[in-house]
């Protein structure tokens, strides 16, 4: 229910929100190598985040979703609960707030070209298990059909025994989802 919910949202999500402006990146004042990373960059990982947001809250408010009670709230920082005193911050969590037994979902966003820091987000994800039982740890991975091979690759190769986590690849060319898993097995104690 909450995958096909948070499809749903993903497939909803308006393109013009998500695309960065036509800037002539060659006009900035920065180094040249950052240049060329911005001049290939079509897509950014926060206004999907915002623009997924947008659409998940629409779909719960106008009740096409119906998450039982949870709601989605955007990164929560869980030290007022002394949880993660290190300050690690998900994208989102679905939860009934001030309720550890309704903890839903956590949800991170990484774009598909960031394949460095989506064993960071995995860790996260099992952390929040570990530590509140969210039922779902969810990876939404933005991509192009060829960074997102990529990604799943990379994926595959550091997959263990462990928790559970769900993918949840959107591709930018077709604007369609598909949904995997693997299991993650975390040093974090």
């Amino acid at each position: 229910m909450v995958i096909d919910a948070i499809k749903m949202a993903l497939e909803r999500m308006n393109r013009g929100y998500c695309r960065l402006s036509t800037l002539d990146y060659s006009k900035l004042e920065i180094n040249e190598s950052a240049k060329k990373k911005l001049s290939k960059e079509k897509y950014l990982e926060r206004p999907f985040a915002y623009e997924f947001y947008h659409q998940l809250r629409k779909l719960m408010d106008n009740g096409e979703v119906d998450l039982g009670g949870p709601i989605i709230q955007a990164e929560v920082d869980k030290r007022y609960q002394h949880c993660f005193e290190n300050g690690k911050v998900p994208d989102f969590i679905i939860h009934v707030p001030n309720n550890t037994d309704k903890n839903l979902a956590v949800i991170e966003f990484k774009l598909a070209s960031n394949l460095r820091d989506i064993e960071e987000d995995f860790k996260k994800l099992v952390e929040f298990r570990q530590t509140l039982n969210y039922k779902y740890l969810i990876q939404v991975i933005i991509g192009n059909s060829y960074s997102l091979e990529r990604a799943r690759n990379h994926i595959k190769e550091i997959s263990d025994n462990g928790e559970k986590i769900i993918i949840v690849e959107f591709n930018v060319e077709n604007w369609r989802t598909r949904e995997w898993e693997i299991e993650y097995k975390s040093n974090v104690a």
